[in-house]
């Protein structure tokens, strides 16, 4: 037992010995087995290019020559007396040498091997913290025993051996260090493969990649569905109720650009639906969940309600768009918008609507709904009002309310002159102005009584209202007076006086029901104002202006032809009287030109005495100059007699 130990550790040492000597091996086959011949090659194996040197072992050799790459077959001639070779190419090369000794012949052959070196070929993809290497299993890769992928990060290397599967995946804790792939000889070779660093190719998904790109509900019961999915990715549809749990619909293995029908739905309820796929690198990726729209219409008194849901999905939202008949007839910015009225149907005609949802990524149909619009016939109208509001105006308004009002309607206006029951249209067709504008009327003479209807969009016609009429303000030396028709339905509450005064400005004059005011031009101080009545409403929130009336007054001088000083208290003063007086300056001169009196003041008279003695009766001349309410200048003289 002893013997047979050392024996092996004899081997053992042996065959360590011949690798560290670098004894490449011996080929004993044809021509290389004359034998007798003896050479060492270092080294006798490598990879990638190959340098050798050769040396003759056999003392006294002559002749001595080498064929460094020999097929095993031929017979060996032209040798070459060479000390080394270089290999440039992988394989197994033998080494043939040939010589002779003391005129015997000799040969020896020994084999060497070249290995490959090459890169092998391979992708690296990377998912957030995930590395994922892909083998590439071809000519290059089976040229190594295996591969041997280093991960950069002190944990165990991955292997791959021709047939095993061509995928490794590595989790990282935080930055991928670089990740080298390498081919590996069998063990007894010491050399490797180039390294191969992979460059990553980053996987991370746009948010757009996987989505869900159009929705349209049906009113049989279906949705239809267009989406993106990963190009060569399985896609799975999911869908549930708002409020309730995911179903798959099914799975779509083509990915890209795909559609699907989702069956057996309700379409007067909310959906969700969402997409999900995997990422290169085995993880799960989930798309935004988007939402289906739902409409209801019904037919109301002023047009098509419309009303739908809020689109359950604030994050991408930008707006909505309501559809009639296929076209777009307004848009909505906020998603709280969620009803609409449609003035603009017409009565009696059937009309499909459509609500769409927008988001940065989705457009979402509801199912179409359709609706007649009808109504009821119009009340008549009870709030009306009339007022002239320019020269020659006269401006009308009405509130149209109650059962029959649609959104679209014509509005018509009568006019007649006050007391006549002749009325005539006056508005166009198709007016949908509440407020009418009457320019052909002459406000400074007449009043005139206004009535209206409306027709709706059915179209049904309301009757008449009441007229209205506008109040007519009239003038006379001693008054103003005005119409007391009503230019309010509600009725008239009180009047007021409006009094506009050049250089002084307007005063307001309540005066209750009356339709008249009395003139005091002795008061007035100035030449030039106005007059305009307002009539308040009992509501209290109308008002209607009559005409304006101008008063423009010149100064008037009273001057008498005599006076009698004589103390029977019966014109005993020379006294003159004006009115739009401003300034006032006379003097009176006797028959020689000699002035005998002189004032400032109109209020001033003379009373017949010159220097405290009694004038004498005769003729005297005055002369007044004077300003009137408007600073113009004015003068005035005459004679007048003294009589005693």
């Amino acid at each position: 037992m002893r013997l047979q130990l050392l024996s092996l550790l004899f081997v053992t040492f042996l065959f360590q010995s011949f690798w560290v000597n670098g004894q490449a091996p011996i080929v004993t086959s044809g021509y290389c087995s004359t034998g007798g011949g003896d050479f060492d090659v270092v080294p006798f194996e490598g990879c990638g290019s190959l340098t050798v040197t050769l040396k003759n072992n056999v003392v006294g050799a002559q002749n001595v020559g080498y064929i460094t790459n020999y097929d095993g077959v031929s017979e060996p001639t032209g040798l070459k007396d060479v000390f080394s070779e270089t290999y440039s190419q992988p394989g197994t090369y033998t080494i043939l040498q040939g010589g002779s000794k003391a005129g015997v012949g000799f040969t020896l052959c020994k084999q060497i091997n070249v290995y490959e070196r090459k890169k092998v070929n391979a992708t690296l993809e990377v998912c957030g913290t995930i590395a994922k290497v892909t083998i590439i299993n071809d000519a290059t890769a089976k040229l190594y025993d295996h591969l041997e992928i280093n991960w950069g990060d002190g944990k165990p290397n991955s292997e791959w051996k021709d047939g095993g599967g061509l995928i490794f995946t590595h989790a990282f804790t935080g930055t991928i260090p670089q990740v080298i792939v390498k081919g590996i000889h069998k063990p007894s070779v010491t050399c490797t493969g180039l390294e191969n660093v992979l460059s990553a190719t980053s996987q991370s998904i746009p948010l757009d990649t996987i989505k869900v790109g159009r929705i349209e509900m049906t009113v049989d019961g279906k949705i239809n569905l267009l989406y993106n999915g990963i190009e060569n990715i399985e896609t799975e549809i999911l869908y549930g109720e708002k409020n309730g749990s995911f179903l798959s619909v099914e799975k779509k293995s083509s990915g890209g650009v795909g559609s699907v029908t989702i069956e057996n739905i309700n379409p007067e309820i909310e959906y969700k639906i969402k997409l999900v796929s995997e990422d290169a690198c085995g993880g799960t990726i989930v798309s935004d969940e988007v939402g289906t729209m739902v409409l209801k219409t019904t037919a109301e008194k002023t047009g098509n309600l419309l009303e739908w849901n809020k689109y359950a999905y604030k994050g991408n939202f930008t707006g909505y768009q309501l559809l009639r008949d296929g076209v777009v007839i307004h848009g909505f910015q906020s998603i709280d918008d969620v009803q609409w009225v449609d003035e603009s149907a017409v009565c009696g005609l059937t009309y499909e609507y459509k609500i769409v949802a927008f988001t940065k990524l989705l457009r979402s149909f509801s199912a179409p709904k359709t609706v007649k619009m009808t109504s009821s016939k119009p009340e008549k109208i009870v709030q009306a009002s009339v007022s002239v509001t320019a020269p020659n105006v006269i401006t009308t308004g009405v509130v149209l309310a109650g059962d029959g009002l649609t959104g679209t309607y014509n509005l018509i206006v009568e006019r007649a002159d006050l007391g006549s029951s002749d009325f005539t249209k006056i508005s166009g067709a198709k007016n949908q102005q509440t407020e009418f504008e009457d320019k052909t009327v002459n406000t400074g003479v007449k009043s005139y009584c206004y009535r209206f209807s409306y027709e709706n969009s059915c179209p049904l016609s309301s009757e008449f209202s009441d007229p209205v009429c506008s109040i007519l303000l009239q003038q006379s030396p001693t008054d103003i007076s005005w119409t007391n028709d009503s230019p309010f339905s509600q009725g008239i509450e009180s009047y007021s006086v409006i009094q506009n005064e050049s250089n002084i400005g307007t005063t307001d004059t309540p005066v209750g029901l009356i339709n008249s005011r009395p003139l005091n031009l002795d008061k007035q101080t100035k030449s030039s104002y106005s007059f305009q009545i307002v009539a308040h409403s009992k509501t209290g929130n109308l008002l209607s202006f009559s005409n304006i009336v101008n008063y423009t007054q010149e100064f008037v001088l009273f001057v008498p032809d005599a006076f009698t000083p004589n103390s029977d208290n019966i014109n005993e003063r020379f006294e003159v009287k004006g009115l739009f007086v401003n300034t006032f300056k006379m003097s009176i001169f006797n028959r020689w030109g000699e002035v005998v009196f002189q004032t400032n003041d109109i209020n001033n008279s003379w009373d017949g005495i010159i220097n405290g003695d009694k004038a004498p009766a005769g003729s005297y001349v005055y002369k007044a100059e004077i300003t009137d309410s408007s600073d113009k200048s004015f003068s005035k003289s005459g004679a007048f007699l003294l009589i005693r």
